[in-house]
């Protein structure tokens, strides 16, 4: 059995977006046409795909398994049709997507969307909200094109984005005792706001389990976007990356203190799959990512 890869597509762009309206918005395409696609692909692999649930069209444990295998073979298509055609960034419209946490979206995003405007204008970015624990597969399946994290993977592809990266503690101003590093009592005292592990920050977890002390953890959240607020206007402690919490400095009141233990720096590594993510399009993004964000040197 053969498919036409306009129907993979179709498919694709319902799965992403759980949506025939919307697939058909991103494909320029009628809704009656991308309905009627779906019914081609339905009765040709004998399957439903899709259902309505209460967020859209969930796709059936059939559709989710091909949506990684025809991923990966409309990407591999698009690399060697650019790759013959020599890939023009000015010209594309292909929508790239990268697996950020909630921190590197604050910290790297401005960046990698400038210079995305200048040189591929009629290009989109769409971000994937970290799991660690899925990476290497997203990665290995060609869902997404790269990932940006401070945790170890094993993968094919790396280089790295912020070297010589270390950990540090945000809190009030008020709250603050003088001097450079946090005491263990004040540690201790105050309440934490902690970063959900699978949001790629268990280093921190790791280290301060190794102290064998234990922490009052009075929140535990998976986005950084109201961290601040909160560490300001509950008198609480986060322990952040010192880049972001340099970021957090310059509009919020808060203090920057060394944590009261050695903990190990570390790099922010920008990953992706070589069998998957080396020439075409996806190799010219990841060099346009390193590029944004001043791929360190060595």
């Amino acid at each position: 059995m053969s498919l036409d890869l306009n129907l993979i597509r179709t498919f694709l762009s319902i799965y992403d977006h759980r949506s025939v309206t919307r697939a058909a918005q991103d494909l320029s395409l009628t809704q009656p046409t991308v309905s009627h696609a779906l019914g081609r692909l339905r009765r040709a692999l004998n399957d439903p795909l899709f259902v309505r649930g209460p967020a859209g069209y969930e796709p059936t444990v059939r559709a989710s398994e091909l949506a990684a295998v025809f991923r990966k073979a409309v990407l591999a298509v698009d690399d060697a049709v650019d790759a013959d055609n020599f890939f023009d960034p000015s010209r594309t419209s292909r929508t790239f997507r990268l697996c950020l946490t909630d921190i590197g979206e604050n910290a790297f995003l401005p960046r990698i969307m400038k210079q995305l405007a200048v040189q591929a204008p009629g290009a989109s970015l769409e971000v994937v909200p970290m799991q660690i624990s899925q990476v290497r597969t997203w990665l290995a399946h060609g869902e997404i094109d790269g990932a940006i994290a401070s945790v170890p993977l094993e993968v094919s592809g790396r280089r790295t984005i912020v070297a010589d990266e270390r950990y540090v503690c945000v809190l009030p101003q008020g709250a603050a005792a003088a001097g450079p590093r946090i005491g263990w009592e004040e540690f201790l005292a105050l309440k934490h706001v902690a970063m959900d592990p699978a949001a790629g920050h268990d280093q921190v977890e790791q280290a301060i389990r190794a102290q064998q002390v234990e922490r009052v953890i009075a929140l535990r959240v998976p986005h950084f976007t109201a961290l601040a607020e909160v560490v300001v206007g509950c008198d609480m402690i986060a322990i952040l990356p010192r880049q972001m919490a340099t970021r957090m400095a310059e509009r919020w009141p808060v203090a920057i203190r060394e944590l009261p233990f050695d903990m190990p720096q570390f790099e922010v590594t920008l990953y992706w799959d070589a069998t998957v993510s080396s020439t075409g399009a996806a190799a010219w993004f990841l060099d346009l990512v390193a590029g944004a964000l001043g791929e360190a040197e060595g």
